[in-house]
């Protein structure tokens, strides 16, 4: 693997401080911020050995091993071929280290999501991306009484149980910047149904947001292609989940609906959307034109 040359210095402290360690293991590890600990205390190491670690560079050259490990594995990838050469893209992505870059710091998300994707556990879909998951049991509790019953009903019966799922993740800048154009979104949700196919085990798709709110959808027409798929193609918006929280991202890029939320006129509900196998194929055989080679797969 070729080194950037503004990476040099850490890797040669790495080098120094842990001799063959296996990096991809370390980074393949990394679910959440309480993971990131083991990666704090080697960041600090290496900035103590006497070298740079302002930035993030530390994190792009971690990123990097990952992506080395992983690159010959994601042409046997059971992903649709358009997803692919995304990953591919968030790779190169990932190797800027121009200051003029989106930050991958330790203790960010956008970091935790690098890792996950470095290490093929996410997968990029245009302004969405997904992982595989499903419903924990704890949700269980979240659940409204009355909403209840016909949630494990629908979760069991007719989802098939509570995974394994394509759980949805809105991408990181700059591809969530796309979210506000319908062709990119759906292109995303061709791309997560046409990868069921090639995933027989997985039962469909999965999402609790904000976004699925009805509530959310008033005053946001932009998010009727992020709710098609569980309003016009056969998957159900299924249970709220408890109040959303002011940091779930509902009152980004929205002054008048902070300033609802400030005058306590809106409260969102963080809701469980879910689009079953079967309804999901069935939506990407009637829309053939979203494989069509001449779009153009999203920016980023």
């Amino acid at each position: 693997m070729e080194i950037a040359a503004e990476l040099k210095d850490i890797d040669q402290a790495l080098g120094r401080i842990a001799p063959g360690r296996d990096w991809a293991a370390l980074l393949n590890s990394v679910t959440g911020d309480a993971s990131l600990a083991p990666l704090h205390e080697l960041k600090a190491a290496v900035q103590k050995s006497g070298v740079d670690c302002q930035g993030d560079a530390f994190e792009r050259l971690l990123l990097a091993y990952a992506m080395a490990e992983s690159e010959p594995r994601i042409d046997g990838l059971p992903v649709h071929t358009s997803v692919k050469p995304l990953i591919r893209r968030e790779f190169k992505r990932f190797t800027d280290v121009r200051p003029s870059g989106p930050a991958l710091l330790l203790g960010a998300d956008p970091f935790v999501a690098a890792a996950k994707i470095c290490t093929l556990r996410r997968f990029p879909a245009g302004p969405m991306d997904w992982v595989i998951s499903g419903v924990p049991r704890s949700w269980f509790t979240k659940m409204p009484l009355p909403q209840l019953l016909p949630a494990l009903r629908y979760i069991y019966l007719e989802f098939g149980g509570r995974g394994p799922a394509f759980y949805v993740h809105l991408a990181h800048p700059p591809r969530n910047r796309s979210l506000v154009l319908e062709i990119e979104v759906r292109k995303s949700w061709y791309r997560m149904a046409a990868s069921l196919a090639l995933q027989p085990e997985v039962r469909g798709i999965a999402c609790a947001s904000w976004f699925h709110d009805p509530r959310a959808m008033e005053d946001a027409p932009h998010l009727a292609s992020l709710n098609e798929p569980y309003l016009a193609a056969g998957g159900r918006i299924v249970t709220t989940l408890g109040e959303a929280p002011a940091e779930s991202g509902f009152l980004k890029f929205s002054p008048e609906r902070r300033a609802r939320y400030q005058r306590g006129e809106l409260k969102l509900m963080t809701t469980l959307a879910m689009w079953p196998r079967k309804a999901a194929l069935d939506w990407a055989a009637r829309h053939p034109e979203l494989e069509d080679a001449h779009l153009p797969l999203s920016r980023g």
